[in-house]
This record gives C-alpha cells, structure tokens and sequence, in this order.
C-alpha cells in the first residue's frame, strides 16, 4: 500500500511539473491600451500617448506620409512618374558650344560598367524631353520635372547620360551634373514617392573610347568637393565618348512604409509624443508583441487622431 502511495505521489508530482512548463512556455497575447491625450491637435504640437500593460515590444505608425501601416509591405506602386536633374556646362568653343550632352535610355544594358556593354546595349534618346542647358557661365539649369510614366513597366531600366563630340577642331566643354530625382506621385499621398535620387542607386561612368589622361580629363568623375559630377573640359582635340549610366532601377520599386519602435523586452513604457507636420485625419496603428523562445503572439490596434492649422 505505500509502494503504491509513492508512485501515485511521483505521478502527481510530475503531471504538476509537466503542467508547470506548459504554462511557461505560454505565450500570452499582448493585452495593452493607448490613448492620445487628445483626439483634436495642432499642427507642429506634441501629441502624448498614454500607454497602458505595455507589450515586449511596440511599434507606432502614425499614420503621416511614410508610416502608414497598410503599406508596410509595399514595395511597388503605381502613379505619375517624373524625372528631373540639374545641368550646366562652359568652355565649349564653335561646334562644340552646344550638342555634347544627350540623354538615354536602355533595357538590355547589362550594367557592367564596360565600354563593350555599353556598345552592345540597345539605347533610346530622349533628350528632346529635357531642358539641356546652353548657358556658358556652369550656372545649374533644371531640366524641367519630366513625366516618364511610359517608361515604367515593372522592368530594370538604366539612364545614361550621353558625352559625345567628333570635333576635333574645337574645344570641347566642362560639364556638372548634379540632383537626379526620380519620384512617383501615388493617389493618396500627400508628397511623391522617391524612386531614385544622385545616391540610390547612384551612378557608373563609362569611358566608351578608353582615353587615358591625368587629373581626370575627358572623363566623367564624381568631384568630391563640389559634390557632383564632373565632366572636366578636353583641349586636346580628341573624339571623346563618355557616359554616366544610373545603375539598375524600377521605376515601379518604392520604400515600404515604416514604424517606430517604441520598446524593447526590457523597456518600461508609459507613455509617447509625436508631432505632426500636416492637418488631417490620420488613422493611428499600433503593433505589440510579445516574443519569447517560445514563441510569439501579436496584437494590432488602430485609433484616429484629428490634426488642426
């Protein structure tokens, strides 16, 4: 009778045990509240989050052009695209005054960098859509905001800027290149969606007739201290071909939207701020987890806050 007493005794013991673990590795779902302290603001005035059983950890999206939940995994859009750059240039003599620079585009090109890549690729001019400067003092003339929705398939597309003088009885120009813009203006957005800019995805130059020459002459090159780019002027009276070729873009690929995070594990969070630039009506999302090894539940909550002149 008490052999059988101890075993029962073991078995109790470990069924509570066994229970004890499950209730352990139990991951509960976050169970919090967040309140503004007002649901009426101004513009440009802080808007604190009351923040009640905060989770592990908590994300905030605003609502406000770039933090909206519903696009956080939007990676493509569709709307009205424009491409816009600076341009200046001086020095040109005769027939080189005017005429060096043109701009094109590609969807074979291979992006290699190479001078035979750029011969085998097939390129579209479109230069009558953008205001080349013919202004001789390096002033930066804008091109005007171009609308090249029509070259937004879906598909890698790269953009060349096009060097190219066969006078060599004049002297060629010096030409900067600066702030390449290309950005899409989405239904429902209250700024365009940037695309592309001079640093994402940036830019290869290319030397199609491989002239070799000292302090980056008759060659496009990205000049540190101006910060642009810089075809130094040529006077030594040679056919030149140049290019500087965007590396690959989509010109239907645009940055998802963005949350805050507000807590870690081990943070405590009571409460937030955040100010908004623009009056509207923004829906307010908030993300909680709760994470462990042994798993992880989730819970997303919306409030609408109102943003006043």
């Amino acid at each position: 009778m008490k052999k059988s007493i101890n075993i029962m005794s073991v078995l109790l013991l470990f069924a509570f045990v066994f229970q004890g673990c499950e209730d352990f590795e139990e991951v509960t779902v976050p169970n919090f509240t967040v309140t503004p302290e007002t649901a009426t603001a101004k513009v440009g005035e802080p808007v604190e989050f009351m923040v009640d059983n905060a989770p592990n950890f908590l994300q905030f999206y605003a609502g406000d052009f770039g933090h909206t939940y519903k696009h956080r995994n939007r990676t493509n859009a569709e709307g009205t695209v424009t491409m816009s750059f600076l341009n200046s240039q001086k020095w040109g003599l005769g027939g080189n005054a005017s005429g060096t620079l043109s701009v094109w585009y590609s969807r074979d090109y291979d992006g290699s960098g190479t001078p035979e890549a750029v011969s085998n690729a097939t390129w579209t001019e479109i230069t009558e859509r953008f205001n080349i400067s013919t202004l001789y003092d390096f002033t930066f003339q804008e091109s005007g905001l171009v609308d090249i929705t029509d070259l937004a398939d879906g598909n890698t597309i790269y953009f060349g800027f096009k060097y190219f003088s066969d006078n060599t009885e004049d002297r060629q120009p010096e030409w900067y290149f600066d702030e390449l813009s290309i950005t899409m203006d989405v239904e429902g957005a209250p700024a365009p969606l940037t695309v592309a800019s001079k640093k994402e995805p940036g830019f290869t130059p290319v030397d199609v007739l491989g002239i070799e020459s000292s302090f980056n002459a008759a060659k496009w090159y990205f000049d540190g201290g101006k910060d642009h780019w810089r075809m130094r002027g040529n006077s030594h009276k040679i056919v030149n071909e140049d290019w500087l070729i965007t590396n690959a873009i989509n010109l239907t690929k645009v940055n998802p939207d963005k949350g805050t995070p507000l807590k870690s594990f081990s943070e405590k969070l009571e409460s937030f701020t955040h100010i908004y630039e623009t009056p509207g009506t923004y829906t307010v999302t908030l993300v909680g987890t709760n994470t462990t090894i042994h798993g992880s539940q989730e819970t997303v909550k919306e409030l609408t806050i109102t943003i006043t002149e």
